[in-house]
């Protein structure tokens, strides 16, 4: 996902008025309340990663991960996974031997009988993939600031930015 989720500047000048607290461990911090995962991410549901029944199963893989690979070979997969189980058992590592490996591998992939979904990848729904990547894409945000995203303590749909509180003194140095 490369759509831009915030407007950084924007949440950079929140947190710089926030308030300083003390956290359980002894951590100063500001934070400002986000929004709630009902309102945020694109499938707007809250859900466990083994308690998944209210998303909707991926078209492709009907709720799997996984495809029929149409070049899977069984019989030349499992062999070249003996062979490569084989060569990593005994090896020296040298140059030649890790080209080979990587060579056995790539083999590997392509020849297994199954594959991800590339839909879904490998979530079993395209709605957990679509939050994955929202919040894959909010973390890169947030780390330009040095801040991240956690759940509240209060209400677990409730999404905080925090980061390290930043102490101004009077003069306005930092």
């Amino acid at each position: 996902m490369t759509t831009q989720i915030l407007d950084i500047n924007k949440v950079k000048q929140l947190l710089d008025n926030e308030d300083i607290y003390e956290d359980d461990d002894g951590n100063k911090l500001q934070t400002i309340y986000l929004g709630s995962i009902l309102n945020l991410t694109p499938s707007r549901k809250m859900y466990m990663p083994f308690a998944c029944s209210n998303l909707s199963p991926c078209t492709r893989c009907n709720g799997t991960g996984v495809i029929r690979n149409k070049h899977g070979k069984r019989k030349k997969y499992e062999n070249t996974r003996k062979k490569r189980t084989q060569l990593l058992r005994t090896y020296k590592i040298t140059q030649h031997n890790k080209n080979k490996e990587e060579k056995l591998w790539k083999q590997e992939n392509q020849w297994k009988p199954m594959k991800i979904c590339p839909e879904c990848n490998g979530e079993g729904s395209l709605e957990a993939r679509l939050d994955q990547d929202w919040w894959e894409q909010l973390e890169i945000e947030l780390n330009e600031i040095n801040a991240w995203a956690h759940e509240s303590n209060d209400d677990g749909c409730d999404i905080l930015i925090s980061r390290e509180a930043i102490e101004v003194n009077d003069d306005g140095t930092r």
